[in-house]
């Protein structure tokens, strides 16, 4: 994703009418928004934003290789005096990090089912997407594509299986959701395992994201990838031939796809927090939820009422998982990640 380059970005708020500081109400008609999600897709939400409420938004994105991770290392170098208002992740074990070093507000007055925020109000989960497996139907018969995450290491892929860089973007915290998933119910083997599976297969590491993974699957260079549901999506509206598998990660209830939300929260001393607060309840409305599910990204809704207009986005079954002690454990987990699978064996 492009976005406003720093900059140009930094530019343009020095010469904003009433400059970063003005908390009168003029300078609260407009507000200052980090976006992890993809450039097309949030343009839609915040330009549907500026009509409805009459605030003007600045949007302020990365690229598509360091995406979440980049506008995070930003925010910690302005805590002292932050830029940005509000904070829209593309995913949450990060945004759960800023949280617990202080740099989100606590927001009480957002109300959203507790299931999907942070008990103090510094974060509101919504419109997840899934992570799933691509592959290509006419290169992959149906009797080798794998059911579950730790049959898509079990060797078959060997040479042949590609993941983004897990210091970058959802997938890191993908697999902390697993390793934490695994641990509560008392397996936390598993995850080694499934590491060893990954060093056994010759993974190959991507730099250029989940967008990255699917372009290598759709032109025979990899069998499988771990991804995102959006990216394969998009790759499906440019025609290209793939298709996802919905892998679950163990038997039993709330054993089944990993939903990696998007997050929202207000910036700890944002100088236009009326504007933020207001943004942060339009980004979890409905009519938001139901542009997101229209989109090519086809998150999936929330809220019951709008779920029941999208039912081919529904997910049956989706893994349970603690994102705090995901978001906890998740540097850990990625250490260890690349830690192993920088091992001789990883090796050709």
């Amino acid at each position: 994703m492009g976005g406003i380059r720093w900059s140009l970005v930094a530019a343009m708020l020095l010469v904003l009418p009433g400059g970063c500081g003005d908390a009168s109400p003029s300078g609260d008609r407009r507000v200052v928004v980090y976006v992890s999600a993809d450039e097309q897709v949030a343009r839609e939400v915040l330009d549907a934003f500026e009509r409805t409420s009459g605030i003007d938004v600045l949007m302020v994105g990365d690229s598509e290789a360091s995406k979440t991770t980049g506008l995070v290392q930003r925010l910690r170098a302005e805590h002292d005096a932050p830029i940005a208002d509000v904070f829209w992740s593309s995913e949450a074990m990060q945004t759960v990090a800023l949280a617990n070093e202080g740099l989100l507000a606590t927001c009480p007055e957002v109300d959203w089912p507790p299931a999907h925020r942070d008990d103090g109000g510094r974060w509101f989960a919504f419109s997840p997407r899934p992570r799933v497996i691509v592959f290509d139907p006419e290169r992959l018969p149906e009797r080798e594509r794998p059911a579950t995450w730790s049959a898509a290491v079990d060797g078959r892929f060997t040479d042949r299986l590609v993941m983004a860089d897990p210091r970058f973007g959802t997938t890191g915290g993908h697999l902390a959701a697993m390793a934490t998933a695994w641990s509560d119910r008392g397996t936390p083997d598993r995850f080694d395992e499934f590491l060893g599976g990954l060093r056994r297969s010759r993974v190959r590491l991507l730099p250029g994201g989940n967008a990255a993974v699917v372009d290598q699957v759709a032109s025979g260079e990899a069998a499988i990838g771990f991804t995102d549901a959006d990216d394969v999506r998009a790759a499906r509206a440019r025609g290209m031939r793939v298709e996802m598998i919905h892998p679950r990660h163990h038997d039993g209830p709330g054993g089944g796809t990993f939903l990696m939300p998007n997050t929202v929260a207000v910036v700890e001393g944002s100088p236009r927090r009326a504007a933020a607060i207001a943004l942060v309840e339009y980004l979890l409305s409905d009519e938001t939820a139901r542009r997101l599910a229209a989109s090519v990204s086809g998150n999936v809704p929330l809220q019951p009422a709008v779920a029941a207009t999208f039912p081919d986005l529904v997910v049956d079954d989706p893994l349970v998982v603690d994102l705090t002690e995901a978001a906890r454990t998740a540097p850990m987990v990625i250490r260890r990640t690349v830690e192993t699978l920088r091992e001789p064996e990883q090796q050709p």
